[in-house]
């Protein structure tokens, strides 16, 4: 029996027996963690906000037969003004489902952690388009999980690809392909020049420091190319 205190954030919830939850954590120490939250959806119980889904906080586990129980939680964000906006509601899901198909159990996933947190605080406190920090989530995400898309020089022929050129991302190639090396491939994994160059500029800056966004981030392209590497398809999105 032991107890170990690790920060949080709610990547999924299960109702169990009459007032219990099973919990999955995303923890930057230990990953992917499951642990059952006694007593949460009674109205007055203390962990109420914990058992919720993007509550992040201090959590406290207790082991006991080979089960984590959740016996403290210091809440730290639980992220409410998601749940004011539908679209940015189901940006907000996705993530979730991504970082809860990314994380492993008892592997460290600190940079999945703080790209999570930052990301759900952008969607639910700042201006920045819901597309916007999606595609930017799954951009960063891909590149954590070590299949980060080659956007600088075609796939097929190596050459590289200059600012005002647009092409294919083609994610069983793991990239961008030239309009001269991908005439044949499907329409929906064409990007735009402004896209691609946005992409670039997000992956090298990150999104608060990128400027002239497309009109139309490149999302859907993101989603099929991540979905692929993860082999599990994303929640779907609602647009504003």
């Amino acid at each position: 029996m032991a107890y170990r205190s690790t920060q949080g954030i709610v990547l999924s919830r299960t109702d169990y027996r009459e007032n219990d939850r099973m919990l999955t954590l995303l923890s930057p120490e230990f990953g992917r963690v499951d642990a059952l939250c006694r007593g949460c959806r009674k109205p007055k119980s203390p962990l109420m906000t914990a058992g919720e889904l993007f509550c992040m906080g201090e959590y406290v586990l207790y082991t006991q037969g080979g089960r984590q129980i959740v016996t403290a939680c210091s809440v730290i964000e639980a992220f409410y003004p998601l749940r004011l906006n539908y679209s940015r509601l189901s940006y907000g899901a996705m993530m979730l489902s991504a970082a809860l198909k990314s994380a492993q159990p008892g592997e460290p996933a600190a940079h999945l952690y703080i790209l999570l947190a930052r990301s759900l605080r952008r969607l639910a406190y700042q201006d920045v388009p819901a597309k916007q920090v999606g595609t930017a989530f799954l951009l960063h995400l891909a590149a954590i999980g070590g299949f980060k898309p080659r956007l600088n020089h075609c796939v097929r022929c190596g050459r590289r690809m200059g600012e005002g050129e647009a092409g294919s991302l083609l994610p069983q190639e793991g990239g961008i392909c030239c309009t001269s090396c991908c005439n044949r491939d499907p329409y929906r994994h064409r990007i735009s020049a402004p896209g691609l160059q946005w992409l670039r500029q997000v992956l090298s800056q990150g999104i608060d420091r990128t400027e002239n966004a497309p009109e139309e981030a490149p999302y859907a392209l993101l989603a099929e190319y991540v979905a692929y590497h993860i082999d599990g398809q994303l929640l779907p999105v609602t647009d504003e």
